[in-house]
């Protein structure tokens, strides 16, 4: 049997061998990190259309509950106007 090395053919070629299969494994693992990438940045993109449109949603529910609100104070202005369609203050707090 020859003696094996360092220097030797058999070693080289097994090391230029490893460090192929390792390349390629790396170029695999990259695609796949891109890969990857790809697919979180189209949920991330789908997530923040989704929060925006929910913020939208919340900025319009405000706006409609600002003008609930002073339509109350203009009722409640309205029948403070009329003692008479209230009723007596003994007899609610009976």
């Amino acid at each position: 049997m020859a003696d094996l090395t360092v220097w030797s053919g058999v070693t080289q070629a097994g090391f230029a061998a490893f460090a192929l299969a390792l390349l390629g494994f790396s170029a695999w693992l990259v695609r796949m990190i891109i890969k990857l990438a790809q697919q979180t940045q189209a949920v991330v993109q789908a997530n923040t259309e989704v929060i925006t449109k929910q913020i939208d949603h919340l900025e319009a529910m405000s706006r409609h509950t600002d003008d609930l609100r002073r339509d109350v104070e203009r009722l409640r202005y309205l029948l403070e106007a009329r003692p008479c369609l209230l009723g007596d203050d003994d007899e609610q707090e009976q």
